[in-house]
């Protein structure tokens, strides 16, 4: 049966003007053939996999793709255009309804068809002998609700490109929210910069990283249920006797290595002047850890871990006129939690929008002697990403890379811009490609909890914006303004966007 890999689908974008492959396994013929526009390339198969080679195309849409090998299988609505490999955490990964509360007019009035993005969602696997592959992914297109999941950093800066130069974008969204730069990079390289084999080392054979990861996710769903109890029926329904004040924004801080693990239950009464409308919305500012959110003890939404804005449309019939309660169920998870400052906190029925700053009740529900201890992400073990989300693409050519990195090394900022310089160096030898580089500077940001800008955090900006010295054909993005000091995750990617295009346009002379 001829396979092609899971990037070549209905919808997908081939990079214009050069030379591009289609790969993937047969199992039963010796040569695969691709037909494009009445021409027919082929392919040897060796050891299960084919490879075929497409000459220089310019751009296009519309294309007909069919490959025959044991099987046929024909691609429909193929285009030619600029395609860039988009890499880094979560600040690229972050998607554009995110971004609703402050691009609302400009979300709802876009419409490109041909801006498209392929999500490589990890297949966590280091196994020489069975290595990662790529996902079956769907392409999708910046229209409708499939542009609220891309790329909001990506899409904003393909739009403005696109609408000069009306060539198709495809991205390639590779990026992992929380991963290190050492993630990125292959081992051989890593040997340059320390004894990272210790870590990654467990986890190599075949499924035992993903095994790994399943036991974690197991094992923290485990500690999160010892947290439920009889209080989960009743107290989202009223507030209970003898709770205390509490002032929001808020934080419950650790003292003297004492801190506090387990439920937190906040409850906020609210005046409602007119009849509720079924528009309805409820901005809970960031809360830390993981929440689940009632009114009138109905619930109205919930996020499972702290850094996500909690903006939680809602049916407004559940509210009435005259008062109603808000009871929040927060989870902390590591001593400190709490309501984060700088942040909106309101609930809205149609054009009616009550502001939820000021005091609340507060009471404590279960609670746990231990910490929830996450273990090791996929993402944040060395050479993890680069298997699954780097060496899967070597064939694949690109425009150009974006990258979007820094917060998960500011721990340690240490040879930051050399390990930048050196994977950057590889990805294009992988690649067989000069690739010219955007990288973006990361947002200023203090911690919520400290209050305090996390050590390193400056250093990684400072070798960020000099990366152009270290790297040839690379350029920088500013993006150290665009947010507010407690805010990770900046939602004014379309201005970070703007930006973004002009260098890319500069670089890439679009």
């Amino acid at each position: 049966m001829t396979e092609p890999a899971g990037i070549f689908r209905n919808g997908m974008i081939l990079q214009r003007d050069k030379e591009c492959s289609i790969w993937g396994k047969e199992n039963q013929t010796e040569i695969v053939q691709v037909l494009l526009e009445g021409k027919t390339y082929e392919g040897k198969v060796e050891s299960g996999q084919f490879l075929v080679k497409i000459p220089p195309h310019e751009a296009a849409t519309d294309c007909e793709i069919t490959i025959s090998g044991s099987s046929t299988i024909v691609i429909k609505d193929v285009c030619f255009g600029d395609c860039f490999y988009l890499s880094g955490q979560s600040n690229m990964e972050l998607p554009v309804y995110r971004t609703r509360d402050v691009s609302a007019d400009e979300i709802d009035a876009s419409d490109y068809p041909y801006i498209r993005q392929y999500r490589v969602t990890p297949q966590f696997q280091l196994c020489e002998e069975n290595p990662a592959e790529l996902p079956d992914q769907d392409w999708t297109k910046a229209c409708g609700e499939e542009l609220l999941f891309m790329s909001a950093l990506g899409f904003y800066c393909a739009k403005r490109i696109y609408e000069e130069t009306h060539v198709p974008i495809g991205l390639i969204l590779a990026a992992q929210g929380g991963s290190t730069i050492e993630s990125w990079m292959p081992a051989g390289l890593l040997k340059e910069f320390g004894d990272f084999e210790k870590i990654y080392a467990p986890f190599q054979g075949d499924g035992v990283l993903a095994a790994y990861l399943s036991g974690q996710e197991k094992k923290n769903g485990a500690w999160r249920q010892a947290l439920e109890s009889d209080d989960d029926i009743t107290y989202p329904n009223e507030i209970p006797k003898g709770a205390q004040d509490f002032t929001v924004p808020g934080m419950l801080l650790e003292e003297e290595g004492k801190g506090y693990e387990g439920i937190v239950w906040f409850y906020k009464e609210f005046i409602l002047e007119n009849e509720p409308q079924e528009d309805a919305f409820l901005y809970l500012g960031d809360l830390i850890d993981a929440d689940q959110t009632f009114i009138n003890g109905k619930p109205v939404g919930r996020t499972e871990y702290r850094y996500p804005p909690r903006k939680y449309p809602f049916d407004g019939k559940i509210l009435r006129k005259g008062k109603n309660l808000i009871c929040v169920r927060l989870i902390i998870e590591c001593g400190s939690g709490g309501f984060v400052a700088e942040h909106p906190y309101y609930v809205r029925s149609g054009e009616e929008k009550i502001e939820l700053l000021g005091t609340w009740k507060m009471c404590y529900g279960r609670k746990t002697e231990t910490r929830l201890d996450p273990g090791l992400r996929g993402q944040v073990i060395p050479t993890a990403l680069y298997e699954t989300s780097v060496r899967t693409l070597k064939d694949y050519t690109f425009k150009g890379i974006w990258w979007y990195q820094g917060e998960a090394n500011s721990d340690d900022p240490r040879r930051y811009d050399e390990k930048f310089r050196s994977m950057i160096a590889d990805w294009r030898a992988l690649f067989a490609q000069d690739l010219p580089v955007v990288c973006v500077e990361m947002p200023d940001y203090q911690d919520p909890i400290t209050g305090k800008q996390p050590d390193g955090w400056a250093e990684i900006q400072e070798q960020q914006r000099k990366a152009p010295e270290m790297v040839a054909d690379c350029a920088v993005t500013l993006g150290h303004d665009l947010g507010t000091p407690r805010e990770l995750h900046p939602q004014r990617k379309s201005e970070l966007g703007e930006r973004m295009a002009k260098t890319v346009k500069e670089l890439f002379d679009l």
